[in-house]
């Protein structure tokens, strides 16, 4: 995770998840802040704030929000 500089802020996405050694590590970071997201996370979030993201950006990851009902599990 030396790829950010001091005082960055990291965002790290992994379909797959990411392993212990790579959450511990993003937590002992001291002077950068590093998130660590999968893609639920990435959904939920894209979801949250979709609407506020510009069209541009949005075309980056095609992506529409179809809200449906689910059962309670």
């Amino acid at each position: 995770m030396s790829t950010l500089g001091e005082n960055d802020v990291g965002l790290y996405v992994a379909a797959g998840g990411f392993t212990k050694d790579a959450e511990k590590e993003a937590r002992e970071q001291e002077k950068r802040r590093i998130s660590l997201l999968d893609m639920q996370d990435l959904f939920e979030l894209w979801a949250e704030h979709c609407e506020t993201i510009p069209d541009e950006e949005r075309r980056l990851l095609p992506l529409r929000f179809v809200p449906y009902l689910a059962p309670e599990n």
